[in-house]
C-alpha cells in the first residue's frame, strides 16, 4: 500500500503567533473530518515557541487532491498568506513501506 506523507515547517512573527495558531487548530479539525486522512496535526516547536510542524498522513494522492480542493483549505491558505510567514517548507513523501521501530 502506497501512503502520502505531508511534513514542514511554518515560522510566524512573534505579533503572528496567536492568529497562526487559531488557524492550524481550524485546519486540522476540519480536514481529521475528510475521507482518507490518516493523521493531521500541527505542532508546536519546542524549541521556538513561533514555528509550527506540520504532519500528515494521506491514503492516497487522490484523497490529498481532494483535500487541496476544500473551502477550509483555501481558507487557511488565505490566512497564512495574511500572517506572512518568515519561513515556510513543507515536502510530500510517497511512502511505499512502514515499519514500527
Amino acid at each position: 500500500m502506497i501512503m502520502i506523507v505531508i511534513s514542514g515547517c511554518f515560522r510566524f512573527a512573534p505579533a503572528q503567533r496567536a492568529a497562526a495558531l487559531s488557524a492550524a487548530l481550524v485546519i486540522a479539525a476540519e480536514t481529521r473530518k475528510e475521507e482518507g486522512c490518516i493523521t493531521y496535526g500541527f505542532f508546536a516547536d519546542v524549541e521556538d515557541e513561533n514555528s509550527f510542524r506540520i504532519f500528515e498522513e494521506w491514503q492516497s494522492q487522490a484523497h490529498l487532491d481532494a483535500h487541496f480542493q476544500t473551502a477550509h483549505i483555501a481558507r487557511f491558505r488565505a490566512t497564512v498568506a495574511a500572517l506572512g510567514p518568515l519561513h515556510r517548507n513543507v515536502s510530500r513523501y510517497v511512502v511505499d513501506e512502514v515499519a514500527t521501530l
